[in-house]
């Protein structure tokens, strides 16, 4: 899995730098962290490119959790902000960085 980090480095930033454990500081939602964040605009289309390809593979919701939790140390849980799995925020992050 060490691939996974290079081949997905504005994800695993997105993770590191904003989801980490206390994620809550840089925004109360995931909405609020890409709306408060000029930083991250500038990875949107990176983000959406991985993000796409995580949903792409197919990877259960386990997996996605020990990338995220367990590998690039998020403390995120995608239950706490009303969505329902790995898989649904993936598909906000995609959301969030489509170019309008």
């Amino acid at each position: 899995m060490a691939s996974l980090e290079g081949n997905f480095k504005n994800l695993h930033h997105l993770f590191g730098a904003y989801l980490h454990q206390d994620w809550s500081t840089e925004g109360e939602t995931l909405s609020d962290v890409f709306e408060k964040s000029k930083a991250l605009q500038n990875l949107s289309e990176g983000m959406r490119r991985e993000a796409e390809s995580l949903l792409a593979e197919e990877y259960d919701n386990k997996f996605l959790d020990d990338i995220f939790f367990g590998q690039w140390g998020a403390g995120y849980e995608p239950e706490a902000d009303g969505l329902d799995d790995w898989h649904h925020v993936l598909r906000e992050i995609v959301r969030y960085t489509e170019v309008e």
